[in-house]
């Protein structure tokens, strides 16, 4: 796994930080992932499950000068908007503007996407997965 134009890094104090400001703590494979690349645009990218197919245009930075943070889009869309309980962090975007979320709640940091679009009442839907096993699940196109 791979992540291209990433932010510059960061420590893991700036992550604990970041934590202390949303009142939640990260899964180790999360923290992980942030100490090796500070987002940027994953390779492979291709999410493909039994009910969604899309790619992963985005991992989202803890922090930037440059682009929205996956803290800023935390604060917009959990605290603001009260899209999922405080404990899903929003840590990638999808092609159409979706995001990934991970339960901070659990030890694996079990994955979910909200599917704006989708015509039932249930936008949040579990892909059954923790954080480092969605990343090494993406593929390339085919």
């Amino acid at each position: 796994m791979t992540f291209a134009n990433s932010e510059p890094q960061i420590s893991a104090q700036e992550i604990t930080s970041a934590e202390k400001v949303l009142g939640i703590v990260f899964p180790l494979s999360m923290r992980s992932f942030y100490l090796l690349s500070n987002g940027g645009i994953p390779e492979p990218y291709v999410y493909e499950d039994e009910n969604i197919d899309t790619v992963v245009t985005e991992f989202l930075p803890i922090k930037s000068d440059r682009k929205k943070t996956a803290v800023e889009t935390y604060e917009r869309l959990i605290l603001n908007k009260q899209l999922a309980a405080k404990q899903f962090f929003p840590f990638a975007v999808d092609g159409g503007g979706d995001y990934f979320f991970s339960d901070c709640s659990t030890q694996e940091g079990a994955v979910h996407f909200y599917r704006s679009d989708s015509a039932e009442s249930k936008h949040l839907i579990s892909l059954n997965l923790g954080f480092e096993m969605f990343w090494k699940s993406l593929k390339g196109e085919s």
